[in-house]
């Protein structure tokens, strides 16, 4: 998946300035003068990588409002907000709602171009984590709720004798379901186990 830069200012003279430096960076920059515009254009979509520039104060509804809505809907999109207001109070917030960077405006070139690079590298990073929990999530979707209820107890420490009283089971079984659980997580000990169920834990 590519890297594309999301550009969201109302300020058409910021947007030209803005695709004319990114293009010449040979970046992929999709403008729009709304946040309205974004979202309609991108539906149900919540894999997009990249990085997303966003406006503070635009008519209507402002970057810094939009952010604190609620849960973020794009988990791999940094945020970079810029603002011709900035203000410590906006700063704050900006970054309690988990903005990558934030920037006042007129903005300086080399700088932003300094934390696109690192944001685009951030969302690749978070990409290849997100791939993995993708597939470690699928390996446990193939468990029994009887192979959830075994890995559950041996993973809280138990032993296989106690998992089998625990559940009233025999101890041939919990290791006959122990066995099956490993094979399909693709594992050959419980610390392995342990480790990819750790990874679902991590997105």
């Amino acid at each position: 998946m590519d890297n594309v830069i999301w550009l969201i200012d109302d300020d058409a003279s910021v947007r030209e300035s803005l695709v004319f430096l990114f293009t010449g960076m040979n970046w992929h920059v999709e403008p729009y003068d709304s946040i309205a515009a974004f979202t309609a254009a991108q539906g149900a979509e919540k894999s997009l990588i990249g990085c997303l520039l966003l406006d503070m104060r635009m008519p209507g509804k402002g970057g810094l409002a939009w952010l604190e809505e609620g849960a973020w809907p794009w988990p791999l999109l940094p945020v970079i907000l810029m603002t011709g207001h900035g203000t410590i109070d906006a700063c704050r917030r900006a970054f309690h709602n988990g903005v990558f960077e934030f920037f006042t405006k007129p903005l300086d070139a080399d700088r932003l171009i300094e934390s696109i690079t690192a944001a685009l590298t951030e969302s690749q990073r978070r990409l290849g984590v997100w791939q993995e929990a993708t597939r470690v999530r699928a390996r446990f979707e193939q468990l029994t709720t009887r192979e959830h209820e075994v890995l559950q107890a041996l993973m809280e420490g138990s032993s296989n004798k106690a998992v089998a009283a625990r559940l009233n089971l025999s101890p041939r079984t919990v290791e006959a379901h122990r066995a099956a659980v490993f094979a399909k997580l693709g594992v050959s000990s419980l610390v392995q186990a342990i480790r990819e169920y750790d990874k679902l834990q991590s997105v």
